[in-house]
């Protein structure tokens, strides 16, 4: 998939967290949920999805694709990058949405935001899971209404990737 260099992290380093100490959580703790409890699920319940059913699709129906198909892009032609080439990547080389990458730099897929529902595409066009946002501006993600882990907000308009363990895996810019 090619992306511009103003959103690729290997040519563009402010969004580099290698480079960029603000935006990665080892450097900056006020973005590490290990040393920053309001933005870690396990010491805040407001943004946990077994304490907080408001954030949890298997309770709230309003947040779950199966049963809400305005976020569901298989019902919702205008979020499915299949049908809606302005939010495809591939297609559209102004694509304004986010871009998922490894920690290696290498991209994984790609993210369009719609009713405060974040929808997490691979780079063949296939939803691999959606994030419900919550109180401290970041998504809890969850795979098929499962709890996977959660994005946190990096203080620069993106996202770091905290699996389950709270262990930052990917980066979402």
């Amino acid at each position: 998939m090619r992306i511009s260099n103003t959103k690729n992290p290997i040519y563009n380093r402010t969004i580099n967290p290698i480079y960029n100490h603000n935006i990665n959580p080892i450097y900056n703790h006020n973005i590490n949920p290990i040393y920053n409890h309001n933005i870690n699920p396990i010491y805040n319940h407001n943004i946990n999805p077994i304490y907080n059913h408001n954030i949890n699709p298997i309770y709230n129906h309003n947040i779950n694709p199966i049963y809400n198909h305005n976020i569901n892009p298989i019902y919702n032609h205008n979020i499915n990058p299949i049908y809606n080439h302005n939010i495809n990547p591939i297609y559209n080389l102004n694509f304004a949405g986010l871009f998922l990458f490894e920690m290696n730099g290498a991209i994984k897929g790609y993210a369009i935001i719609h009713n405060q529902i974040l929808l997490l595409f691979n780079t063949s066009n296939v939803l691999m899971s959606y994030g419900v946002k919550h109180t401290r501006d970041g998504f809890i993600l969850f795979d098929k209404g499962t709890y996977i882990g959660h994005f946190e907000t990096n203080s620069n308009n993106g996202y770091n990737y905290f699996d389950k363990s709270n262990k930052w895996t990917q980066f979402l810019t």
